[in-house]
């Protein structure tokens, strides 16, 4: 497992939070995991603070260049997302903004 160092203060302000976390979740963590756990908020919450402040201009540009230069890794979350969390209604939307139809209404349009 890697190590890194940090001040004793640092440390114990770590060790001393680990109550709180608990208290929220309403269950003991193993520290190790603890210890993850809040690394990951961290740096979501970075990360969030940092692409928050952006139009969604910027957001979706990014993303697209995101998506071109990692085609696989995006694609695949987009469709897992789709297939995941969007609502029926929602997907039946987005299908005919796209120029699909759930059922068929003329004979000339694409299904």
């Amino acid at each position: 497992m890697p190590e890194i160092a940090i001040s004793e203060a640092m440390y114990d302000r770590i060790v001393r939070f680990k109550q709180v976390v608990e208290a929220v979740i309403e269950e003991e963590i193993d520290f190790d995991s603890y210890v993850e756990f809040i690394l990951g908020q961290g740096i979501d919450s970075i990360l969030i603070t940092l692409m928050g402040s952006a139009d969604q201009a910027t957001l979706l540009e990014s993303f697209r260049q995101l998506s071109s230069q990692y085609p696989a890794q995006v694609y695949e979350y987009v469709a897992e997302t789709l297939k995941r969390g969007t609502e029926v209604q929602e997907l039946e939307e987005l299908r005919r903004r796209i120029g699909f139809r759930s059922s068929p209404d003329t004979d000339d349009e694409v299904y």
